[in-house]
């Protein structure tokens, strides 16, 4: 099946975005537009993905569980389950390797953890997106062998991307690449390219997404079908 695809989305935990997104209203709007299957993947933490979960349960959204890792040498990193529990455990171990800054929501925002019902049951206390102590070059490898997708953020932005970040790609096992401009960066093309929304706004949803042909949305079949999208 053809399938349209964005993996990059935040909710209201991530401290750089729109306290309107919930899970609710992130299923909602990706469902509006057109979205066959999306990804929660806030900063550093994972603590909104069991609202996510219920969610995309509720709409029968299919969905993916994720978590934009920052590496030491701060670069972020998608690395996306297809099972809810993977998830959290892989996560719960990114943000324990987080360096231990508080957030200061008047400086940084809020960091609330909310239910599906969008009540406040908690707050992440460190500084989400502060880098953690894992290398770049471990977490790749580490999130493949924990099972999800791996896929490098944004790698042609000016900051927190890999190439800005470490002044070159280094040849690791990827799932693919994320690109924002239209022309793909020298050196990226041995691997797929996919676009996201990197939406931090319920307006942004689906502003960039990726299709692809797939027999389902776990991790072996979109590993399959990203395979595919090399050369094109």
């Amino acid at each position: 099946m053809k399938a349209r695809i964005d993996f990059h989305i935040h909710s209201c935990l991530s401290p750089c975005a729109s306290l309107e997104m919930s899970p609710r209203t992130i299923v909602a709007k990706a469902h509006a537009a057109g979205l066959d299957c999306i990804a929660l993947s806030d900063h550093g933490c994972v603590e909104n993905l069991p609202a996510f979960h219920e969610a995309c349960a509720e709409a029968k959204m299919p969905c993916l569980y994720g978590i934009e890792a920052t590496s030491s040498e701060e670069v972020h990193t998608l690395c996306l389950f297809d099972q809810l529990d993977p998830a959290l455990e892989f996560g719960r171990r990114i943000y324990d390797s987080i360096i231990d800054v508080p957030n200061d929501p008047s400086r940084f925002g809020e960091q609330p953890i909310i239910t599906v019902d969008e009540e406040i049951s908690g707050f992440a206390e460190k500084l989400l997106f502060a880098a953690s102590d894992i290398s770049f070059f471990d977490l790749v490898p580490m999130a493949r062998d924990a099972g999800a997708l791996c896929i490098p953020s944004h790698i042609d932005r000016d900051f927190f991307g890999a190439i800005a970040q470490l002044g070159f790609l280094p040849d690791l096992p990827y799932d693919a690449l994320e690109v924002l401009a239209p022309k793909i960066p020298i050196g990226a093309e041995k691997w797929p390219i996919v676009r996201f929304s990197d939406a931090h706004h319920p307006t942004q949803i689906a502003r960039r997404f990726t299709e692809i042909e797939t027999e389902s949305f776990t991790v072996p079949h979109l590993r399959n079908a990203l395979e595919k999208l090399i050369g094109k």
